[in-house]
């Protein structure tokens, strides 16, 4: 036998695996990472603005998520996407504008890329060289829209609610330009929005088609609206009955010749009946041919002037012709002989005038002293009468008062004399 003792056997350790309530904190990390994400994206559609597509010549510096869309000076939306359109003729903006400023899309709502052409003239574009161009918005009325027409140049800082027209200008337009005012009476209503050139070959006629904003505000019209919605219809209705009353529109400069053109709305009596009618989808206010000075000068520029030419070259030569004729000659030796026959009579004839003058001022001396001595005759006899009423014949006082009509009589006479010495000659007339 061994003297070796047997070992009990070893017990086993044997591990249990318990499986929590939780899953482990290494999980926190991916889970909040996509809680993060989900809130972001939640956030982001929320905030999410709406979408408007404009389009412009070019881009201008326009870029993608750095170029401002402002409404009275406020951020309301950026530039989203920048591309071109299927022809390539035009550059398609997409703006991203905030919910908040979503329901000024309207029909008339103006975007004017400001700063896209920095000039040493415009001080407010030089900021443009550092912070690049930005979108101005101007609201209008009408339906909701989401496609714009762009223009290039400065918003105006007036013009709040803008409602747009048509106005078919013939004739040459000159100067007018995007931003050119619309005036009514002296008072600035509105501001073209867009100048484009329109040809009617089978017509023959070439014109403009110029687009005017029209703020309906700056009418004053009686009864506002319940909403600006209602102001491109309560704007319609006022048009539509000034334009039954003559009211057109007409290209004119501000001051007259010299300054700019601008267009006018005015009463025009005796223009063709017309009513207001929508054309292109834009309501078409009825025009004229420039009036004022600029019709004038229109006139004046179809004066026949080679024909008033020739008529004053005959005339200049009729006149030469009579100066060297003859007859005006011996007419004028008949009249200088004339003018010297009567210098002569009136040399002859001088001497004796003045003596004769001088006649005629002593006699009216000598007679004012004749009347002066009745005076006074009559005033001594009434002194030596004292209070008796007539001399003891009764005859001295009907005697006095002949004397008085006498003097007087003799002033008479001499004042006249003084007045008309030529009486002496002449006799009285």
């Amino acid at each position: 036998m061994s003297d070796v003792e047997p070992q009990a056997p070893l017990e086993r350790t044997v591990a249990e695996m318990r499986q929590g309530r939780w899953p482990g904190w290494i999980w926190g990390v991916p889970i909040a990472a996509v809680a993060i994400v989900l809130w972001l994206t939640v956030r982001e559609i929320s905030l999410s603005g709406v979408t408007a597509t404009v389009t412009y010549e070019g881009a201008a510096g326009i870029k993608e998520g750095s170029t401002d869309v402002r409404y009275r000076g406020v951020k309301v939306g950026k530039v989203s996407k920048l591309s071109l359109s299927p022809d390539g003729s035009h550059v398609v903006v997409k703006l991203d504008i905030e919910r908040g400023a979503s329901h000024f899309l309207r029909t008339g709502t103006r975007f004017y890329l400001q700063g896209a052409h920095p000039s040493l003239t415009n001080p407010d574009s030089l900021k443009a060289l550092i912070t690049g161009p930005t979108i101005q918005m101007i609201p209008g009325g009408g339906a909701p829209a989401r496609t714009f027409q762009g223009i290039v140049g400065a918003a105006p800082a007036s013009l709040g609610i803008a409602v747009e027209y048509r106005v078919q200008i013939a004739g040459e337009v000159g100067g007018l330009e995007v931003g050119s005012p619309v005036v009514l009476s002296g008072f600035k209503v509105g501001e073209v929005s867009s100048v484009d050139l329109s040809v009617d070959a089978q017509a023959g006629t070439i014109s403009t088609s110029a687009l005017i904003a029209l703020d309906p505000r700056r009418f004053h019209l009686m009864g506002g609206p319940a909403s600006s919605s209602d102001w491109p219809r309560i704007l319609n209705e006022a048009l539509a009955a000034l334009i039954r009353h003559d009211l057109r529109a007409r290209l004119t400069k501000s001051p007259p010749i010299l300054g700019s053109p601008e267009i006018e709305l005015a009463r025009v009596e005796g223009s063709p009946a017309a009513t207001l009618q929508q054309v292109d989808g834009y309501y078409q206010i009825p025009s004229v041919e420039q009036g004022g000075v600029g019709r004038v000068i229109e006139e004046a520029q179809n004066l026949p002037l080679e024909q008033i030419g020739d008529n004053v070259r005959a005339i200049t030569a009729s006149i030469r012709s009579l100066a060297a004729s003859p007859q005006l000659k011996a007419s004028i030796g008949h009249l200088d002989a004339a003018l010297a026959s009567l210098d002569r009579t009136l040399n002859q004839a001088g001497p004796k005038v003045a003596p004769t003058l001088d006649s005629v001022r002593k006699t009216v001396q000598a007679l004012r002293h004749t009347a002066q001595n009745l005076d006074q005759a009559a005033q001594a006899a009434r002194q030596v009468m004292g209070t008796s009423p007539a001399a003891p014949d009764g005859s001295l006082e009907p005697a006095l008062l002949h004397l008085s009509e006498a003097a007087r009589s003799i002033r008479v006479l001499a004042d006249y004399l003084d007045e008309h010495p030529e009486s002496l000659l002449r006799g009285r007339r």
